[in-house]
């Protein structure tokens, strides 16, 4: 569920615009499915760097950070990225 976006001011009286996605991590299985691509891919691209992944308290299980895909695609388009929260970056 997205709420609604906040917008502040920043230093170089750019406006920024805060999002705050909701979006559940997915196994690397679930997003190899999704993409239709083969697991061993998928576990390729996240060993290469390539896709953001991460662990959620000690699991085994390793998830893809989609909302870390998301930041990085809006800073790449040149959006003023702000992550109020370290906590779910790579």
């Amino acid at each position: 569920m997205l709420k609604k976006p906040e917008e502040t001011q920043v230093d170089d009286g750019r406006k920024t615009v805060i999002l705050q996605p909701d979006m559940l991590p997915l196994t690397l299985s679930a997003y190899a499915r999704r993409t239709d691509q083969t697991l061993k891919a998928v576990q390729h691209q996240a060993a290469s760097g390539f896709l953001p992944t991460m662990r959620i308290d000690g699991s085994k299980l390793i998830y893809v950070n989609q909302a870390q895909m998301v930041m990085s695609s809006l800073d790449a388009a040149g959006w003023n990225v702000i992550t109020p929260n370290k906590k779910y970056s790579i």
